[in-house]
């Protein structure tokens, strides 16, 4: 439907009614004026106004009086002072003398040039003079009405506001008989709008820039007043903020500057963008953010996997789910953020390339396992409770916020366990020994078996590497056999170390359960590896047996040369004699 037709597109009843209202007033109007005639129109002057009537001098010292209602009246205000000149006409003869008419010659008057507006449709203009039922009367020197539908382009709300205002409309109905006129202020307002309408859109041209007043902002778009004419900014085109409604970005009234981006010449319809009017803030972002910086955003939407945040016109940044807080409990954004509200945010990464910014809240503050690892430093003695156990580990409780666990492989020394509630149960209180702080697991690794000295190190202190031990042996593999050295400690003495001859098999070399004797020859300490060389031991005492011999034909050679020598004496003692 087109903008004229709309214009004219108003409930015809309505139109009907305000008619028939007007007529009422006209009729009394002509009822009052009822037996008038024609005279020839004179030129007066108002002398004296008095209460219900007004005396004019109609010359030769000659005075008349008019019924004041036959003036103009605005609100409460009649339209005539002392002095004024005016036209009146003799309308007839009475026993006291001419009667004469100011509305008749105002009539008579106005008539000809109400009549010519009509027929060549030419706006005239006129004063409010009042708020009738259903509309407005107008004074154009005949009686006027405009219905209220025909006042603006939009509905004003108290038409007592045009009362006193001089407006230019058209006649659109003219009864020259009975002197009734119907104006139209709507349609000329309607023809007004549309030449400048067609003036603005010949001068706009596709990439200029022009500022506009906002009329209204919808979910859909909105609506400028680019003088004269209308233009619309689609919702895409409002801003860079992907999926924000334009309500949020644009005020009713608010002056902003636009892109013609599309002109319909046949529809007359523009289309306009906010957006191309700015620029791009990912362009210069890295200008007004860097990577580091505490900023502050406001939330606007959030996921399972974290929440969005509104930084600036056309910026949105992201916080992950781990970086809502510190801690570990098993919460979703929802618990930490709210839609709509403004929140302090640490810049983590910017990717201008990729047009994504990550933030996060817990960066704000500082990570309390920094405090953790102060207070807890690897080597401190901590106290706690046993809160559940896995097959990997205890987990236990310090304080009221700290959790440590303990793994299976740190809880005794002896032997290798297979599940922590061989020596451990829920709700048993431990000591332990802080082995590390885990940052990212947010848990303190303890030991147990630490408390105690590692049987492995007593062991090698007190047996050094080139020590000679003694142990069991407790197993055969194909490439040796193992000593049992103390309980939970094995060595193991390779097949290339069980004899100083070749052995095939081990078994076939040793026997379980025989005691041997074997030279320490290193401790791996990581793998709590202890190897062992028989080969060593025995070479060690073949070598002392040898030492022992030989130390003993020492001395019985050294007893023989002692008693030769004191033979030899005894004898050079007698032949001196």
């Amino acid at each position: 439907m087109s903008s004229e037709a709309n214009l004219n597109d108003h409930n015809n009843s309505e139109l009907e009614q305000e008619m028939a209202e007007f007529d009422k007033y006209m009729d009394q109007a002509l009822a009052a004026d009822a037996g008038m005639s024609g005279g020839a129109l004179l030129e007066v002057t108002v002398v004296e106004i008095l209460e219900d009537r007004v005396l004019v001098d109609t010359g030769g010292k000659a005075e008349a009086h008019i019924a004041l209602d036959e003036f103009v009246k605005v609100g409460d205000q009649y339209q005539v002072a002392v002095g004024d000149k005016i036209s009146v006409v003799r309308v007839r003869q009475t026993a006291d003398g001419p009667v004469y008419s100011h509305r008749e010659a105002r009539a008579r008057a106005a008539q000809d040039a109400v009549a010519e507006a009509h027929k060549d449709k030419k706006p005239l203009k006129g004063l409010v003079t009042g708020v009738v039922k259903g509309g407005l009367t107008v004074d154009i020197g005949v009686g006027a009405f405009m219905p209220a539908s025909q006042v603006d382009l939009f509905k004003i709300p108290d038409l007592n506001t045009l009362v006193g205002q001089e407006i230019e409309a058209y006649v659109i109905e003219f009864d020259p008989r009975r002197r009734r006129a119907v104006l139209s202020r709507r349609q000329l307002l309607f023809e007004q709008r549309e030449s400048e309408r067609r003036e603005a859109l010949g001068k706009l041209e596709v990439g200029s820039r022009v500022r506009g007043r906002v009329k209204s902002a919808l979910e859909f778009g909105a609506f400028l007043d680019l003088g004269g004419v209308d233009g619309f900014i689609p919702r895409e085109e409002v801003s860079y903020d992907r999926g924000t409604p334009p309500s949020r970005i644009l005020k009713a009234g608010e002056e902003v500057e636009v892109v013609i981006a599309k002109v319909d010449p046949e529809t007359g319809k523009i289309t306009l963008s906010r957006k191309r009017a700015l620029a791009d803030p990912w362009e210069t972002i890295d200008q007004r953010i860097q990577v580091g910086d505490s900023i502050k955003g406001t939330v606007v939407s959030i996921q399972n996997y974290g929440a969005f945040v509104h930084v600036e016109e056309g910026v949105t940044g992201m916080i992950h789910a781990g970086d809502m807080s510190w801690s570990l409990g098993n919460k979703k954004p929802g618990d930490y953020v709210k839609a709509g509200e403004t929140i302090d945010v640490k810049v983590l990464e910017l990717d201008k390339e990729k047009r994504r910014l990550s933030l996060g809240i817990k960066q704000i503050q500082e990570d309390p396992w920094e405090a953790v690892r102060r207070e807890y430093p690897a080597g401190a003695r901590v106290k706690g409770t046993v809160t559940s156990l896995t097959n990997y580990g205890a987990f236990v409780k310090i304080g009221d916020f700290l959790e440590g666990m303990i793994h299976v492989s740190d809880i005794v020394w002896e032997r290798r366990l297979s599940h922590p509630k061989e020596v451990l149960t829920v709700g048993q209180e431990v000591e332990a020994i802080v082995l590390k702080s885990e940052g990212d697991t947010r848990r303190l690794s303890l030991g147990l078996k630490q408390l105690q000295e590692s049987p492995f190190e007593a062991y090698a202190n007190a047996h050094p590497v080139g020590s000679v031990v003694s142990g069991k042996v407790t197993r055969f593999a194909p490439f040796g056999a193992f000593v049992e050295l103390a309980e939970g400690l094995e060595g193991l003495i390779h097949i290339s170390q069980i004899d100083v001859h070749r052995v095939e098999l081990p078994e076939k070399a040793l026997q379980l359960g025989e005691e041997v004797k074997a030279k320490v020859l290193k401790y791996e300490a990581k793998n709590r590896k202890i190897s062992l060389s028989r080969k060593d031991a025995l070479r060690n005492a073949e070598r002392e047996s040898i030492k022992q011999y030989l130390g003993k034909s020492n001395k019985a050679e050294n007893r023989l040369n002692t008693f030769g020598d004191a033979l030899r004496q005894a004898q050079e003692g007698n032949g001196k004699k």
